[in-house]
């Protein structure tokens, strides 16, 4: 038991095992009746745990003036709402989670704060009982976390009718969400809520018993969520930084209410930090597979900082299933594995061996992307095709049932090797076996310091089967053909020229949904042919061409 400056007392893990296995067998029917019985309300917060990630002062200018930009629509406060018609789910979480409340501090000065008080206000006023949507566990974790995370920011200095109200609607979420936790939440959005019943643990007077709770289940999800290479379970790479960013967030509330933190929450802070120096590129944002986008360079720098964490970048993530190689100014990632959970693969792609290639700041080989809004647009980016790798007759390889995971799970390998002459990734995978008789290897490998990547498809068994090799490119890359090549150029000046033989090459459309829901018009090569005599091969060549 410690027993702290501040007076909060954190007793460890075992009390909490017993409080999870009470709590899951609850029913929420049994205990919403008793959320309108407010218990003694406190008047002032124990600690405030400190946000220090930078808000979207863009995005708070526009909320001030009513205009609410989430999950790529824009509703405006004349027709607002709190689940306006036609807003999607994503936009309709986001608007309750209230972690908004982050770019109106960004903006600062007292319209910015009247403006977060008249909406906490307004939903406390519109939900005093539970409710589906407002009081998801997930949800509601954002919102206590978001409202006690910015106190200072909008309720320190509001009068005291504002005040009651506040404390009374953050004592019921906390109660309602320490009884709902664990319920049938996984992956991110439980350490959601997991991170705001921990921070009402730590600020609310009597809380100690739900972060005893929290911390419980969160050591549990450590185990769960985080392979022992880093990675996240899902093998988003966007995924492993939130999951990092949480874990972030839990150790600054811990060292502001002066606890001892469990040492699991350290060693899984050391051991992420490694794997997500693995994705990013060299403009520093992050690689995009399986469900993740590139997001915020400054925000990644930002996260690492504050993780405190000294590993290098991993060269490989064998549990995750990825390599990298790099060569002077060159780097490269490949996907190289399978969702390991079908819990997990909800969002997973069926991108293997797909690849990533970036020289200096500029990403030239790219996939195409995700999108945070459940619908036909994700399920598109899901598929082989929106991928940088090889598709046989335009179909996955690997089959997704719908909008949910993966159902089939090839069998893929992978070798690297890296000397001062040559750094290589070799893999192969059976997907396209069983529809087609076919096994697909790719080689590929930097050279020349970094200023050559050559590459290797290989087809094997079946005849006259079509086949598509595509290379998706970032917007900020130009292509154009010239004598049977492709010579692409980058803002920056930097120009490379691609090559190939044993397949047609052409140039055509593509869409790049990198940071936002905003798809970015693009182009992708395409090298397209039929299989013959076996295996089929296609080689092919990007070199760095001086200007």
């Amino acid at each position: 038991m410690f027993l702290t400056e501040t007076g909060l007392i954190f007793r460890g893990v075992k009390p909490l095992l017993r409080l999870g296995s009470i709590t899951k067998d609850m029913e929420i029917g049994d205990f919403l009746p008793q959320l309108a019985l407010v218990p003694r309300v406190p008047d002032q917060l124990r600690i405030i745990p400190p946000d220090a990630w930078p808000g979207d002062a863009g995005r708070g200018r526009d909320i001030v003036s009513g205009l609410f930009r989430f999950a790529g629509q824009t509703i405006e406060r004349e027709n607002l709402s709190w689940n306006p018609e036609g807003a999607s789910a994503e936009w309709v979480a986001a608007l309750h989670g209230f972690e908004w409340l982050r770019d109106l501090r960004s903006v600062g000065g007292e319209r910015a704060r009247r403006m977060a008080r008249e909406m906490v206000a307004l939903w406390i006023e519109s939900y005093p009982k539970y409710d589906q949507t407002a009081w998801r566990a997930d949800i509601t974790g954002a919102r206590l976390a978001s409202w006690i995370a910015f106190y200072g920011f909008f309720c320190a200095t509001a009068d005291e009718t504002f005040r009651k109200n506040y404390f009374a609607s953050l004592t019921r979420q906390a109660r309602y969400l320490s009884r709902a936790l664990p319920g049938s939440l996984t992956g991110l959005p439980l350490m959601h809520a997991l991170r705001g019943l921990a921070y009402a643990g730590l600020a609310l007077e009597g809380g100690d018993a739900r972060l005893e709770q929290a911390f419980g289940i969160i050591i549990k999800q450590i185990k769960e969520q985080i392979l022992p290479d880093g990675s996240h379970i899902s093998r988003s790479p966007q995924q492993a930084f939130e999951f990092l960013q949480c874990l972030v967030d839990l150790r600054t509330a811990l060292i502001a209410a002066k606890l001892e933190m469990p040492e699991e929450l350290q060693h899984a802070i050391d051991r992420i930090t490694p794997a997500i120096k693995f994705f990013r590129h060299g403009d520093g944002s992050l690689a995009q597979f399986n469900g993740g986008q590139e997001g915020n360079a400054h925000l990644c720098d930002v996260t690492l900082m504050r993780s405190a964490a000294r590993g290098r970048a991993m060269k490989s993530l064998p549990q995750g299933g990825y390599e990298r190689i790099g060569q002077g100014r060159s780097s490269l990632i490949m996907d190289t594995g399978v969702p390991l959970s079908s819990v997990y693969s909800n969002r997973a792609h069926a991108g293997l061996l797909s690849m990533e290639y970036s020289y200096g700041r500029d990403r030239v080989f790219v996939n195409c992307g995700t999108s945070g809004v459940d619908g036909k647009w994700r399920r598109v980016l899901r598929s082989t095709l929106a991928h940088s790798a090889l598709s046989v007759d335009s179909r996955n390889a690997c089959q997704i049932n719908g909008e949910g995971p993966l159902f089939s799970y090839p069998h893929v390998r992978a070798s690297r090797q890296e000397d001062a002459e040559i750094a290589l990734i070799e893999a192969a995978h059976d997907g396209y076996m069983p529809r087609f008789g076919l096994n697909y290897t790719r080689r590929v490998q930097l050279q020349d310091m970094g200023e050559t990547l050559r590459g290797e498809e290989q087809l094997s068994g079946r005849t006259g089967v079509p086949f598509a090799v595509r290379f998706h490119l970032h917007p900020d890359i130009y292509a154009s053909i010239e004598d049977g090549a492709v010579v692409l150029c980058a803002k920056s000046g930097l120009c490379w020229r691609f090559s190939a033989a044993g397949a047609d090459v052409s140039i055509e459309e593509s869409v790049y949904v990198g940071t936002d829901e905003n798809s970015v018009p693009t182009v992708q090569i395409v090298l397209s042919g039929q299989t013959g005599m076996s295996p089929t091969i296609v080689r092919w060549e990007t070199r760095r061409e001086s200007i």
